[in-house]
């Protein structure tokens, strides 16, 4: 008995110090993404919803707005409230055409695209194929 307790003794030593370190640690209210860039998020902004990266959100929006319309030159920043990894790709989820394929949005992290062409952009999130939205650029 004696031996256990020595050794529990031991282990909560060993843990204060850890304790202490993490929570001395300076709180960073900002994410990655906002630290290392200068760019300002533009006025076009497209949201993933919270629970989009379940079924059912296509009942009523998996994206805020669903279809949006720009002028050719502007950008739109897609932003990720979502708990999930969410993608932007557009064409249609068994073909998508190659114009956009962004890399894996983490949970409020975002990502921006620029376009310079005019038309009707249909675009979905690769690892959750409901969710569709439409870029309309003039």
């Amino acid at each position: 008995m004696k031996k256990y307790l020595i050794l529990a003794g031991v282990s909560i030593i060993s843990v204060v110090p850890i304790l202490i370190f993490i929570l001395e640690q300076p709180k960073n209210d900002f994410n990655e993404h906002e630290k290392t860039s200068d760019k300002t998020i533009s006025e076009n902004i497209v949201s993933i919803v919270m629970s989009s990266s379940r079924p059912g959100c296509e009942q009523s929006n998996c994206y805020l707005p669903t279809k949006i319309s720009i002028t050719s030159g502007q950008t739109i920043t897609w932003i990720n409230h979502d708990r999930g990894f969410h993608t932007v790709t557009t064409g249609y989820y068994d073909t998508p055409n190659g114009v956009i394929e962004s890399p894996q949005i983490s949970p409020e992290d975002n990502f921006s695209f620029t376009f310079y062409n005019t038309g009707e952009f249909r675009y979905y999130c690769r690892l959750h194929p409901w969710m569709e939205g439409i870029v309309q650029v003039n």
